[in-house]
């Protein structure tokens, strides 16, 4: 079971990176078409306290997504059946 659990992880790491990647090139909301910006956050439990992934938030609904969301929620998502 662990070697699945490994191969399964570092499926999600790779689909999430290449799901970032797209979502970084589009300037624009997903959720309501808003214009993105780069958000700077300070990562308290970091040394540096900065985050070399900087969020993209939206100015008109606030949505704000990295890419450790997106992995969280592609993880929240449940798997469907084939």
């Amino acid at each position: 079971m662990p070697k699945a659990t490994k191969i399964q992880e570092k499926a999600l790491k790779q689909a999430v990176n290449a799901e970032w990647k797209d979502f970084v090139s589009k300037p624009l909301c997903w959720r309501c078409g808003g214009l993105m910006v780069v958000e700077q956050c300070l990562y308290l439990l970091k040394n540096s306290g900065y985050t070399d992934l900087l969020p993209r938030r939206c100015v008109q609904c606030g949505e704000l997504v990295d890419a450790i969301i997106l992995r969280n929620r592609r993880k929240s998502l449940p798997q469907r059946r084939r």
